[in-house]
Order: structure tokens, then sequence, then C-alpha cells
């Protein structure tokens, strides 16, 4: 019986992946971080230099190690581990999605997603940013934290965070592509939680665009969409999805400027599941360029996975493109001159 579950997951799973879109090779360099920096977010304000933050993390099955959030100095491409001060004794972190916001009152901030596996705990961190540290601000649960993916907040402090699946693990849910995936939103004029949009299979990226928050975009990797998240005036806390662009595959989202994103994409899905069991064996990566308001879309970056595997989030800055990974220890730079 499991082999028939196994042939028939790598049949679903085959069916579905797509062709590689064939692009110019970008000249790269890597970057060694720690492992596996599944997303990264530019920071320009702290220090007198640019600065990625990625989050780090072993993420392949049966390591339990904790993680770090790193910095990559963008004027010589250093990399070090921040000290995170202030944390509650005992606190677990194990960093996911992250996004970097300047708030109202001009405080730095960090939101984290941290599993704390061992006891099916999921909750946002919250980090005051400074040149050489973090400093613990707010740690978040909510019961409708069930397998956050990725967080995004405004000046405001509202936050959106992607649940992937209603279980967290599940295979069954994106195999068959069940909706049972959705956005929680956060409103803090009442402090509470609720569920912004439903019904997607395999929400992922969430991002914010503007202060306090003009556009939310949402990927998703078995809906295989780009959403725009609308509200629709009558309820501050209900969002309606409208589709932006068909894509498959889609992970992480950063903003190009305000009316462009790149979003990274996961074509393969079997080439992911067997990158995850052993490095060896590559993963295509993808990053598209879209326009969220007229859906235009074309692929600016196509590797089968030889330069990077399982890219997970595309920045821009000062003509490179950075694309950081699910699992390996390093981030690709590449030259982008033909990006604005």
């Amino acid at each position: 019986m499991k082999i028939i579950f196994r042939l028939f997951i790598v049949f679903v799973l085959t069916s579905c992946a797509a062709k590689l879109p064939v692009v110019k090779q970008r000249n790269s360099v890597r970057i060694n971080v720690g492992p596996g920096p599944e997303d990264i977010v530019l920071d320009t304000f702290s220090t007198s230099y640019p600065r990625i933050l990625a989050s780090c993390s072993q993420r392949r099955k049966g390591n339990h190690e904790y993680g770090e959030i790193c910095e990559v100095n963008l004027n010589n491409d250093s990399y070090k581990i921040l000290k995170r001060l202030g944390e509650p004794q005992g606190m677990v972190f194990r960093p996911h999605g992250v996004d970097l916001v300047k708030n109202s009152k001009g405080e730095l901030l960090l939101y984290c997603i941290s599993h704390n596996n061992e006891k099916k705990e999921h909750s946002i961190i919250i980090y005051s940013v400074y040149a050489d540290h973090l400093q613990f601000k707010e740690k978040m649960d909510s019961p409708m934290l069930v397998s956050p993916n990725d967080v995004t907040a405004n000046c405001a402090g509202e936050i959106f965070v992607t649940n992937d699946a209603r279980k967290q693990g599940s295979a069954i849910e994106p195999l068959l592509k069940l909706k049972r995936s959705n956005v929680v939103h956060y409103n803090p004029a009442n402090q509470k939680w609720n569920v912004a949009a439903d019904r997607f299979s395999y929400a992922n990226g969430i991002a914010i665009n503007h202060c306090p928050s003009d556009y939310v975009i949402l990927s998703t990797v078995r809906s295989d969409k780009l959403y725009m998240l609308e509200n629709p005036g009558l309820d501050k806390d209900i969002y309606l999805p409208k589709t932006i662009a068909k894509l498959k595959g889609l992970d992480n989202i950063t903003f190009i400027n305000d009316k462009e994103i790149l979003v990274t994409a996961h074509l393969r899905q079997v080439a992911f599941l067997k990158h995850l069991k052993d490095a060896k064996n590559l993963s295509p990566t993808v990053v598209y360029q879209v326009n969220i308001f007229t859906g235009e879309y074309k692929a600016v970056y196509s590797n089968d996975g030889s330069q990077i595997s399982t890219g997970s989030t595309a920045l821009y800055y000062n003509k490179k493109l950075y694309i950081s990974q699910v699992f390996e220890p390093y981030i690709l730079k590449c030259d982008a001159e033909d990006l604005k």
C-alpha cells in the first residue's frame, strides 16, 4: 500500500510540473551564510551600510537545531549572526518567514514566524532592530497560527500571516489541492486575530507594499495563482482575493517598486522533495517579475538548480538580484542591471 501511495504522489506531482522558462543566465557569485536562508529582507535603515537580514535554520527533516537571523553587508558581502537580546528564558527560535517594517512611531521592527515543533507551537516573534543586535519586543501566539508560512505587517501594526495548511505537515492537502489554507489577520485596534481570506490551496508568500496597507499580495503553491487581497471597506478584517496572474508553485514575494514584485517559484515538486532528502538532488529555481495591476509577468531568472536549488526569495537592490533558498547555506548574488 505504501508503494502504491508513493507512486500516486509521484504521478500527481509530476503531472503538475511546468516547463522551465528559458532565460539568459546571469553572472553570479555565492554569498555564504547560515543554513537554510529561506526568507530575506532589505535593511537600509539601521546601519551606515545596506544589508540583508536572512532567516536561517536547518530545515531538513530530522534536524532540530535552532535558527538565527543573519546579516549580509551588501558593501562587501560579509556575513555574521546577529545577537538576539532580551528573549524569555527557554524560548525556542526557529525562524521561517520574516518581514521588516518601520512603524508609525519610527521603530524598525522585524517580524519572524518561529516554530517550536516539539510543543507544536507556532508564534510571531517581534524584535526591535539595531545595527549590532535584535532586541526582543513581543511574542504573539494564537490558535489561528496552525501552520504559518510567511508574515507581513504595516506601520500601523496590522499583521497578515499565511497558514499553508489546516494541519501542519499535511501531505494530502497540497497533494489533492484541497482548499484548506488561509490568511489570518491581526487587528491592533481590537487586539484580535481573524481569518481575513480563506479557501486557498497552500497559501505561501505574503507582502504589503505601502503604509499602512494599500495592497496585500498573496502567492500560492497549489492554487497556481498570485492574488491581490482587497478590502471592500465594509469590514476592516475581511479581504477578497482578486487573481493577478496564474503561475505555478509560487513562494515568497518582494516589491521592486510600487507596481512590480519579484516572486520565486518551484515548478517541479518532485525535484523539491528529492532535494529535501538530499542536497545532491537539484531542484530548479525560477524568479518572476510581475506587474500587480496588469498581471503581466516575465521570468527574470531560471536555472535547473545547479546555481541554486529551491530558491525561495528574490530581492532586488542596486542593480543586483539576491536569491535565497530553503536548505543550503548561501545566497546567490546576480547581475541585474536590466531590472528597474
